[in-house]
């Protein structure tokens, strides 16, 4: 029939329809694209500010209200056949109202997103706005959409109208609450994201399609030709925004299996991660749920087999220093960068810390392999800075703690046959790395510590952001701050940390740098306990989530009298229980006299002490004969305080049953003790050591021994074998614990039999060593 005979037949007259199978399926999958693109988009979007998260907005807003809105509804209308197919009986639309109606949702949705917010707490009334919002989003949409049809004028019913609105609003309600309840509790994984796309997307194609039952079409005029776009063109429009939103899907699934794959890369390696927290104690991370990290070295080379990366190693205790001396290493920052720079590497990368030969083709550690490391750390905490946007100097201070990452198996055969040059593994390009196993280098007298395949080692930078506006400035930045017991699983899953208490010391770090970890002023009963280690060396008791602190119970007074200290005389070398036994005994103590209100007091703190503990060793400890001064943190900044120490050697193969202690290596522990001391010292070392690194770059460097004396002299835990002596730490007072000099405490433990007890770092016990 001509155009003119239809438009006889049909004019002023409901034209018949009927419906595309295909294109029905088609907008259901476009709508379901758009809402998982915007989904994605805003869970990556972390905060009101920043231009990231305002482009992560707009986006999103473009991707629901262009996408699974506009696109379906024009792919949805394509779906209508009229008039049995007839061209020009097709649906013809204004370009005006067109532009109008792709425009109009994307600013409603805007304003809804903007009421959502990017709170972690849920706010009902804030999603119920959004939802509201965005329901209307789609109703309005799609009758303005309807509007731009030039030919046919649409006769809606009443009922359809308002069953669609409201599944329009309700589903929009529902799929927005799933979405934000499950990413409020970092319960958003893909298939919850899913699931709310689909009822999102449910939301849009419910409506659009109840509203299309109740619509009829009475035709006006024959579809113009060569004025409004065709359908066709109207439909290679919606193919390429949708496109664009499968594009954005694939790339954020693609960005988060790269940083799965980085993350467990980098748990085979040596790692430093950044854990900042907030005034609340909740924890910055990416929406991956990745505690911001980079990698220091792929591995760690030891000089002999007793010479494991830990809390105990010389390299570590610099580290441990230099991180609380960050505004004196950020102005040698650039010169440690071009020094690295210029070291021989195994490929070329644009970030020179990256693919460092360690060892040379002949199979020697490169020279100054120390003084490299330590910059590596450096640079790694440089690099951390820069990603967060924040300064060296508020990066924070290193963790007292080392945990283990990877998994644990063996190298693959064919991996363990193929030499390495050894290096610091890049974070883009790992995979490479598996091409370059560890060198067995054993005969040549260098040990590498990861004999374990996959085994790394994860270090904490530690800070607060405790203003509002420093906080901002991390959200900003893309990140967002999470409740510890949300997240703790996420992380510890996602970075492969080996630790089953990882909770637990992730609750520990917020006080790490606080008062809370100091020795308060006073008379604190302490408990000094000491053990060899298998390997070598030694280790002390510390308080669990304080290591630079012994087991101690404050008493109830502030000084001690020189009649209190000739009183304690009489109970040394006793053990706990004979002096909780004489107390009780001792007819003088129950009279009321100042030695039996002091002797009450110290009771009752033995007691308490005792019960703090849980910790059957402790029954076998013996009281040192004099009191001593130890380092504590005062009204006004630095002080003393009293110490009466108990004192046990533990045999070495006893296990600990105490919760509230753990056994840390006596080197770490001594260090603790006389860092203040050595701030100044370890300053001047760092400038007298890397100070003039650009001016020798291009020259060679002396012999590895001699740059091993230079820094002992510098800075007293230069090597492994060189610990502090006695004259290192003038003002401890008998060595920190300074029990007598003379006394023989270490009677019945075999090599120690005739050493002098000389308390917490004396010399003789380090000549053992």
């Amino acid at each position: 029939m001509t155009a003119q005979g239809l438009l006889r037949e049909y004019q002023g007259h409901i034209v018949p329809q009927s419906y595309n199978a295909g294109f029905v399926a088609l907008s259901l999958v476009v709508s379901l694209v758009g809402a998982g693109s915007t989904l994605e988009l805003i869970n990556r979007r972390t905060g009101p500010r920043g231009l990231f998260n305002h482009l992560l907005l707009m986006s999103s807003a473009v991707s629901m209200g262009g996408v699974s809105i506009w696109c379906m509804h024009f792919v949805g209308n394509r779906a209508i056949d009229l008039a049995d197919g007839e061209p020009d009986m097709q649906v013809a639309y204004s370009s005006g109202f067109t532009a109008v109606s792709f425009f109009v949702p994307i600013l409603v949705l805007l304003a809804a997103f903007v009421a959502v917010g990017t709170n972690n707490s849920v706010s009902w009334w804030r999603l119920i706005t959004g939802g509201v919002l965005c329901g209307t989003a789609v109703c309005g949409m799609h009758y303005l959409g309807n509007a731009s049809i030039d030919n046919y004028t649409c006769v809606y019913r009443p009922a359809y109208v308002v069953s669609s609105a409201i599944i329009a609003i309700v589903a929009s309600n529902v799929a927005l609450a799933m979405f934000f309840v499950f990413r409020a509790v970092w319960a958003n994984s893909w298939w919850k994201r899913v699931i709310s796309a689909v009822v999102l997307a449910g939301a849009v194609s419910g409506m659009h399609w109840c509203a299309a039952a109740g619509t009829r079409y009475r035709l006006v005029k024959i579809k113009p030709e060569g004025i409004e776009p065709s359908r066709s063109a109207t439909v290679v429009v919606v193919i390429c925004l949708s496109l664009s939103a499968c594009f954005i899907i694939a790339i954020s699934a693609i960005l988060r299996v790269r940083n799965m794959r980085r993350s467990a890369l980098r748990a085979q390696q040596i790692t430093l991660g950044a854990a900042i927290f907030d005034k609340a104690g909740r924890i910055l991370i990416d929406p991956d749920g990745f505690i911001p990290s980079t990698v220091v070295t792929d591995s760690f080379l030891e000089k002999n087999t007793k010479e494991g990366f830990n809390i105990g190693h010389p390299l570590f205790h610099w580290m441990f220093l230099a991180s609380r001396n960050w505004g004196m290493i950020s102005s040698l920052v650039g010169g440690m960068r071009q020094h690295v720079s210029q070291l021989p590497h195994s490929r070329t990368h644009k970030d020179g810390r990256r693919g460092i030969q360690l060892v040379s083709d002949h199979g020697e550690m490169i020279e100054s392999y120390d003084m490299i490391f330590r910059e590596l750390f450096c640079l790694a905490a440089a690099a951390l800075a820069g990603r967060l946007r924040t300064d060296l100097t508020s990066i924070g201070v290193l963790w007292d703690e080392i945990l283990p990452t990877g998994a644990n198996g063996r190298r693959p055969r064919a991996q363990q046959q193929k030499p390495s040059l050894g290096g610091f593994a890049p974070e883009a390009t790992e995979s490479s790395d598996d091409k370059h196993g560890s060198l067995d280098m054993a005969e040549k007298g260098i040990n590498t510590r990861q004999q374990d395949y996959g085994r790394g080692l994860l270090m904490f930078l530690i800070s607060r952001a405790d203003s509002d506006r420093e906080a901002e400035r991390f959200v900003s930045a893309g990140y967002r701050f999470a409740e510890l017991h949300q997240v703790s699983e996420i992380i510890r899953s996602s970075m492969h940390i080996k630790s089953h208490e990882f909770e637990t010391k992730l609750r520990d770090m917020p006080t790490y740098t606080s008062e809370q970890n100091q020795l308060l002023p006073g008379v604190h009963l302490g408990f000094f306990a000491i053990r060899a280690r298998v390997s070598s060396g030694f280790e002390v008791l510390a308080r669990k989530g304080a290591r630079n602190l012994l087991p101690s119970m404050a008493l109830p007074f502030k000084t001690l009298e020189d009649w209190q200290i000739h009183f304690l005389m009489q109970f040394t070398n006793m053990s706990v229980s004979r002096i909780l036994q004489s107390f009780k005994d001792d007819d003088a103590f129950q009279r009321a006299t100042r030695e039996a209100e002091f002797a009450g007091q110290l009771s009752d703190t033995i007691k308490a002490l005792r019960e703090w503990m849980q910790e059957p060793l402790f029954e076998d400890a013996i009281l040192t004969s004099s009191t001593v001064r130890v380092p504590c943190q005062g009204d006004e900044g630095r002080s003393e305080a009293t110490m009466i120490a108990m004192r046990l050697v533990i045999p070495i193969h006893s296990v600990l049953s105490s919760p509230n202690c753990e056994f840390v290596p006596h080197s770490f522990f001594k260090m603790r003790q006389v860092l203040p001391q050595f701030n100044q010292d370890f300053m001047q070392g760092v400038h007298m050591k890397f100070g003039h690194i650009p001016k020798t770059i291009d020259r060679r460097e002396g012999s590895q021994d001699t740059t091993i004396g230079l820094s002992s002299k510098m800075w007293p835990f230069g090597r492994s074998d060189t610990l502090v002596g006695a004259s290192d730490v003038i003002g401890l007072e008998a060595i920190w614990i300074g029990l007598d000099l003379s006394e023989n405490c270490w009677t019945g433990f075999g090599f120690l039999e005739d050493l002098d007890w000389i308390g917490l770092i004396g010399n003789q016990l380090l000549e053992l060593q």
